[in-house]
């Protein structure tokens, strides 16, 4: 049987269609980019950071994050936030549940973890790639590897980001690493470095001998017993030196003071989360000519 010209035209056509339309065996996976936004908005972004955004099929991010990046966010799918729920559960941060509510609590997590994870694989095989953004340093205690931890390694890239550290470090506008006879610079968060509330204080007293420059994170809502331990360790008038909203413009500030005076200044601040802890000798002086002086 003949075909007509017009017939297997269109026969070529259609063919063409259904392949065009057919998932290609050999279409490139997407990625998973965890990507450093900075501490504070477009201004603490790095280029590199922003162009990535750019390429995103999708977007996963916080509401806090969101609400910085406006114009570079305009018309981006969002997935979800990663935050809702990995730490809260029925409106409350999961350190204050009852006891009776942690097994629901982790069962939940687990239960939307499971689906945010469903949904990143599933974008992943059809060639997406998608963008989760971190504020800050997006491996310094960063809820994004909650799920990088789960992925396979090729599935992931992670753009570098800088953290509230760095521009801590600017706003007191000291040399934090050297500084006098300090060896090292420490960065940590004080429910890691001690045991129940702070009433086991050896870490700190082990490391006071060497004098590191100290950043701590996530160290002002319960100020006291963290002064307790580090008064055990550390003489009274040891510089210390508080740096609220790291990066903002418009909200940055500095509270400087000695270790002894530290509990009653935190007192009178609201702020309890967007600050950072600096302690050390750094504070004062000037580390290099300091270390001219030396016999």
């Amino acid at each position: 049987m003949r075909i007509g010209k017009r017939a297997l035209v269109l026969l070529l056509a259609t063919a063409l269609a259904v392949l065009a339309a057919a998932p290609s065996q050999s279409a490139p996976r997407g990625k998973l980019y965890v990507i450093g936004m900075g501490p504070a908005g477009p201004q603490t972004a790095t280029l590199q950071a922003l162009q990535t955004v750019a390429r995103m099929d999708y977007i996963i991010a916080s509401a806090l994050v969101r609400s910085l990046f406006p114009q570079q966010l305009a018309g981006k799918k969002i997935l979800f936030d990663h935050l809702s729920g990995l730490w809260d559960y029925q409106g409350k941060f999961f350190t204050q549940l009852d006891p009776k509510l942690l097994p629901a609590f982790k069962k939940e997590r687990a239960r939307l973890t499971a689906e945010r994870l469903g949904q990143i694989e599933g974008l992943l095989a059809q060639g997406k790639n998608v963008g989760l953004l971190e504020g800050g340093n997006p491996c310094v205690f960063s809820s994004a590897h909650w799920y990088v931890d789960r992925m396979q390694a090729r599935d992931v890239v992670i753009i570098p980001g800088m953290g509230s550290a760095a521009a801590g470090m600017a706003a007191l506008g000291k040399s934090i690493i050297p500084a006098y006879g300090s060896r090292f610079l420490l960065q940590s968060a004080p429910f890691i470095m001690s045991d129940d509330l702070l009433k086991d204080d050896e870490v700190f007293r082990s490391l006071a001998k060497y004098q590191p420059a100290m950043v701590l994170y996530m160290a002002l809502k319960q100020p006291g017993p963290l002064v307790a331990a580090l008064r055990k360790a550390y003489p009274a008038d040891t510089p210390c030196a508080v740096v609220y909203w790291a990066g903002y413009p418009d909200k940055q500030r500095v509270l400087r003071c000695k270790l002894a005076e530290l509990p009653d200044r935190l007192a009178k601040e609201k702020e309890r989360y967007l600050g950072l802890l600096f302690v050390g000798r750094f504070l004062e002086g000037k580390p290099y000519l300091a270390a001219e002086d030396k016999p």
